[in-house]
This record gives C-alpha cells, sequence and structure tokens, in this order.
C-alpha cells in the first residue's frame, strides 16, 4: 500500500487535500552536525513529511551537514547521505538549525563554518529556525540580535551571556520574532514545525499532522518549558503517576477528592494526604491548575467561546474559569 494511502487510511476522517500551487514546493533543510541530537532532526522531519499527506508536494525536506555523507548523532546512530551545507541549491526556503551539546554544537558552529554559512543562507531564506542549542548557531550567526529567543532551559544564562543582544525567553516551548523561529528543549522542535506548517497550510493539515504522530495535545509557543504533570509525576508512586495521566485526559469528569479516591481504591482521607505529600500540591489545588493550564492554551489556540473553553476544561462556569486562571495561569 503506498505510504500516504497506509496512513491517511487509519485516520478517522482526514482532512481534503489542500489546494496548493503544484509549483510551490518549500524547501525545508534541517541542519545537523557530528554529535547532533537526534530528536531535534527527526521530529522536526517526521511532522513535514506527514504534512504531505494532506498537501502532496508541500515540501521538499533535506537534511544537510557541514561536510555531507553520514553525521553520527549524540545517541549512538548515524544519519546516513545528509546533503553538503555548501551544495544546497538557494533559495531555502525554510533552515532549521538542531542543537547537541556545547562541544559538538562548538565544532561545527566554528571549525566546520556552520556560523558564517549561517548569516549567508539567512539573507536569502524566507523563514531560519532552531531546536533546543540550536539558538547558539543562529546567535554565532548574528541572526539573534535585538531579537527575542528560546533555548533549552539548561542554556538559557548561556545564551543570555555568550549573546547579550538577545532577549531569552525563558519560559516559553517556541518563540516567533519576525522570520526567525527559536525552539526550546528537543521535543519543542515538534511543536514549532507544527507552527510552521499550520502558518503555511492552515490548521486542519496541521492538526491532522498532530493526530498522526499521536501527540496528546498541540501546544502553542507560551506553554511552559517545564510540564505541571512532569513536576508532579516526580516524586509521586506508580499509582498516583497512573492516576496524573488519567486525569490529564479526563479534565470534564468528577474530579473531586472523593471521585479520585476511589479509582486509587484509598479512603478521601488517606488519598488527600498522600497526594498532597508525594505531588506536593493538596488534589483540589492540582486539579485547578492543570484546569486552568488546560483552558489558556484553548484560548490561545481556538476562536471558541468562554462557555465552550469553559465547559471543555471542566469548569462549571466562564466564572469559574476565570478565577482559576488569574489564580494559577497568570492571566484572565
Amino acid at each position: 500500500m503506498p505510504r500516504q494511502a497506509r496512513f491517511t487510511a487509519l485516520s478517522a476522517k482526514p482532512p481534503a487535500p489542500q489546494d496548493t500551487n503544484p509549483t510551490l514546493c518549500r524547501s525545508v533543510v534541517l541542519l545537523a552536525f557530528e554529535g547532533v541530537e537526534a530528536l531535534d532532526i527527526a521530529a522536526p522531519a517526521s511532522a513535514f513529511s506527514h504534512a504531505e499527506l494532506g498537501a502532496p508536494g508541500a515540501y521538499r525536506v533535506t537534511v544537510a551537514s557541514p561536510h555531507g555523507g553520514t553525521v553520527r548523532t549524540s545517541a549512538g546512530f548515524a544519519l546516513a547521505d545528509t546533503t553538503p551545507m555548501r551544495d544546497l541549491e538557494n533559495p531555502v526556503d525554510t533552515l532549521i538549525v538542531a542543537g547537541g551539546e556545547e562541544t559538538a554544537l562548538r565544532r561545527a558552529i566554528y571549525d566546520d563554518g556552520a556560523g558564517a554559512w549561517l548569516a549567508q543562507v539567512a539573507l536569502n531564506a524566507r523563514r531560519v529556525a532552531s531546536v533546543c542549542t540550536g539558538a547558539f548557531a543562529l546567535a554565532a550567526a548574528g541572526l539573534l540580535e535585538q531579537r527575542n529567543a528560546a533555548t533549552h532551559a539548561n542554556a538559557c544564562d548561556l545564551l543570555a551571556q555568550l549573546s547579550p543582544g538577545t532577549h531569552v525567553q525563558r519560559d516559553c516551548i517556541f518563540v516567533r520574532d519576525g522570520n526567525v523561529w527559536t525552539s526550546a528543549g528537543v521535543t519543542t522542535g515538534l511543536d514549532m514545525a507544527l507552527a510552521l506548517i499550520e502558518e503555511d497550510l492552515g490548521r486542519p493539515i496541521a492538526m491532522q499532522v498532530a493526530r498522526n504522530l499521536a501527540l496528546f495535545m498541540v501546544r502553542s509557543g507560551t506553554a511552559p518549558q517545564h510540564s505541571a504533570a512532569l513536576q508532579a509525576q516526580a516524586d509521586a508512586s506508580v499509582r498516583l503517576r497512573e492516576l496524573i495521566t488519567w486525569m490529564q485526559g479526563h479534565l470534564t469528569e468528577d474530579l473531586s477528592v472523593e471521585a479520585l479516591a476511589s479509582r486509587v481504591h484509598m479512603s478521601p482521607r488517606n488519598f488527600a494526604r498522600a497526594f498532597a505529600a508525594q505531588v506536593h500540591c493538596p488534589p483540589a489545588r492540582y486539579v485547578a491548575q492543570v484546569r486552568a493550564q488546560h483552558a489558556a492554551a484553548l484560548l490561545r489556540q481556538t476562536d471558541w467561546s468562554h462557555d465552550k473553553v469553559a465547559a471543555r476544561s471542566g469548569f462549571g462556569s466562564p466564572d469559574a474559569m476565570t478565577r482559576a486562571l488569574r489564580q494559577h495561569a497568570g492571566s484572565a
């Protein structure tokens, strides 16, 4: 079965292909290097590849590297047949620079000339982007001067130190400033890629890509780098970790202390004590937090009414949602 038919068959109702200009095939170049973070390349590449299912011919994805050929990733496996970056045909539509550990990235930027090459290619590219610490390559090329930018949370201080003209956004998963896009740690490159696809092909195609990749949720750029659910699970027992995961997908159900305690076969009193001790937050407050974060995401990503957003987030009314947003999401 052809690849497109195989994956489309997995979708209950795929969107109709977009009426894209058949002559407009956007050149997407992913820049790798020795020691590159594998997911920084694989996640965006998969997203653009899946976008082809809804808009055939929309993208041509190329993995490039300073010298071409085989490039070993930080995960230990290799990317074969990469294109030498200086052999790429110009102009590049979308150039995405992956990240990696500091030593590998410094070698690519300075010893292998990726920084100087980026500065030249960016002059004619429609947009330039980075994943994770790939932001340091953009900074070295002078592309982040007086721009807002994101990078991995652990590298924010270093980016601010080495590139004082960059306005580092420390709690966003991706940032757009003009035609320059930057994303935070590793998997956020997928969130950014979906936003790039949505800009080109529309939201239905981007959402179909998300469904094909089995994403739990499409996150906006202003989503925090640190997941509340992940933090809650850090010190929790297996039983409570599984409950927290279930709660994330069932925000409209009864999440009272009594109902949650029943799911894990505990008395309400013992459950409340265990949850507060292990998650470091009382159950009612945690429920309000995750519902508020979900509502905030829906308000940013959709044009739904407040009534609909409140209902889909598990709030009894828009007023209750607004109070929770003020208390837990920092806005109304």
